[in-house]
């Protein structure tokens, strides 16, 4: 990932590289996540979190019978001045209609895998939503079969207006 605000370079460690500050100080966790969360750049964002549908998708032939919980959450980049300023919903995007969107659209549908499922919701909502920039989506799978206690299992994508 580049570092696009921190002009780092990179010092060779046996696992890879360590990037640093121009000081010589180490790029801290935080610092790279935030270069993450500012694409794209100067986006407001609408921000869905926790929706939880069920479902029936998966590898296994009992989860698309029995069906499952899946958790999603969407950051939807646009530009929201104008819906601001004139406090208008018609100039923003309604959250309410993107959350029936979404639940439809993975409710009567059958996916193998998740990273599928996540492409699905990124692709309808782009085409959706013309004034969407990129939408960011995060689907989780709490009931995962794997066999170990876990939380939950997630693939997250970012897909930008091509």
């Amino acid at each position: 990932m580049p570092d696009r605000e921190l002009s780092a370079t990179s010092t060779s460690v046996a696992s890879g590289t360590l990037a640093k500050r121009e000081r010589g100080l180490p790029v801290l966790r935080g610092d790279t996540a935030s270069a993450a969360d500012d694409r794209p750049a100067h986006a407001d964002r609408i921000l869905i979190t926790g929706l939880e549908v069920f479902a029936n998708h998966g590898v296994y032939p009992a989860e698309n019978e029995l069906g499952q919980k899946f958790v999603v959450s969407l950051t939807l980049f646009a530009d929201l001045r104008r819906a601001g300023e004139a406090d208008d919903l018609e100039a923003s995007i309604d959250y309410g209609a993107v959350c029936h969107e979404v639940d439809a659209f993975l409710r009567e549908r059958t996916f193998k895998l998740i990273e599928a499922a996540a492409e699905g919701v990124a692709s309808l909502l782009l085409g959706a939503h013309p004034q969407l920039l990129a939408v960011r989506v995060r689907l989780e799978k709490p009931w995962a079969p794997v066999g170990l206690p876990l939380a939950s299992c997630a693939v997250e994508i970012e897909r930008a207006r091509g």
